[in-house]
């Protein structure tokens, strides 16, 4: 009984994961279309739609193989550059997005290390006092 519970939600899941990103679809489709002066089908948006949720199934299934093989159960930003390598444009795009990330995360650390040193100092003086 609980296995039947777990497919049915599973189900029902995909289903309004489906039909959230066939939104976004239909409304990328709209926004392109009035800047090329074109229309786009339902069968052109459903099969958009269909490619993309298929695509990302592939892709959420090679990252876990990834992660897996590399002995974790954390996907990180290691295996996404793994997955992209063959693709230079998005490849380079993800290196550059994490290295951004990674100064930011840095800067990040610094300032409140700083701030929790600034604090300690602030401590200290009022003790002193």
């Amino acid at each position: 009984m609980a296995y039947e519970e777990d497919v049915a939600d599973t189900l029902i899941f995909k289903q309004r994961l489906k039909a959230a990103l066939h939104y976004a679809v239909g409304k990328k489709c709209e926004e392109i279309g009035e800047e090329l002066n074109v229309e786009f089908s339902k069968q052109v948006i459903f099969a958009l739609t269909e490619c993309t949720f298929k695509q990302s199934e592939l892709i959420a299934s090679d990252l876990e193989a990834f992660a897996r093989h590399a002995k974790r159960t954390t996907i990180n930003i290691d295996d996404v550059k793994l997955l992209v390598r063959r693709n230079k444009n998005v490849g380079n795009s993800i290196k550059e997005l994490s290295e951004n990330l990674a100064k930011s995360h840095s800067h990040q650390r610094l300032k409140s290390k700083r701030l929790k040193k600034d604090a300690e100092s602030t401590d200290s003086i009022t003790t002193e006092s």
